[in-house]
């Protein structure tokens, strides 16, 4: 049985990638905008995932637009090697934000919806521009209004969508702080039983020098579980969120 050409593309690209330790690198185009380097992989028929460790200005400028509920299509372009792979019109629906303080290299997640993909040989002969100017993100900050300064050790990833109106969201948030950090968030999360108080929680992703890459927003948050993690000397805090956006 002969596969449509969109098929076998996107079958060739599933083969290519399917190994997380054998993922080739792509050069990503979007519309005509550059986002260096990426690894990708295809999930389903119509689901792109590409996951970038490197962060440059154009992608921090896409996740905040999508954090600020604007849709975002692009016509998507992936290099490697002899080959370019097109997806036209793919619509971004997810933007992971990467766990951070336990090991591993932090990536930030883009998941494109996409009607097809085809793949071509790469016919320009020119040499390959280099990947434009980036930062890798290496720790975070966390900022929630009413409270002292918070030390937090470890952070969970963070998927952001949008909902049907367009507004963006995201799951509960956790983050881990020293047992010496715990009890503000004890008691807040007692006098959230009866009369819960909303606070704002900022998040900032940065990197080696400490520089903010990518700010987040979080409103309207109340704890949903403060759990003392015995082993560990740290309390790990769960907070339910109402909205999200780029700060």
């Amino acid at each position: 049985m002969r596969l449509p050409v969109a098929s076998f593309a996107a079958l060739t690209l599933l083969t290519l990638t399917a190994r997380a330790d054998e993922r080739a690198l792509f050069s990503l185009d979007l519309s005509g905008v550059r986002y260096g380097l990426v690894r990708a992989s295809v999930e389903g028929e119509r689901r792109l995932v590409v996951d970038a460790q490197d962060v440059a200005p154009s992608l921090v400028a896409l996740v905040d637009g999508f954090a600020q509920g604007k849709p975002v299509k692009r016509d998507v372009r992936l290099t490697s090697g002899a080959v370019v792979r097109k997806a036209e019109g793919a619509r971004l629906v997810a933007v992971k934000l990467p766990a951070l303080g336990s090991g591993g290299a932090p990536e930030v997640e883009l998941a494109f919806t996409v009607p097809a993909i085809t793949t071509q040989p790469l016919l320009s002969a020119k040499e390959a521009a280099a990947p434009p100017a980036s930062a890798r993100i290496t720790s975070f900050r966390v900022d929630l209004s009413g409270m002292q300064t918070i030390e937090a050790a470890k952070l969970d990833a963070i998927t952001i969508t949008q909902k049907p109106d367009g507004s963006a969201a995201t799951g509960d948030v956790a983050f881990e702080v020293a047992a010496g950090a715990a009890p503000p968030f004890v008691a807040w999360n007692k006098a959230s039983t009866t009369r819960p108080t909303p606070r704002a929680l900022r998040l900032e992703y940065v990197d080696a020098g400490g520089v903010a890459i990518l700010k987040l927003r979080l409103d309207r948050c109340t704890p949903s579980r403060v759990l003392p993690l015995g082993a560990s000397g740290t309390t790990r805090i769960t907070l339910a969120c109402g909205g999200v956006r780029a700060d």
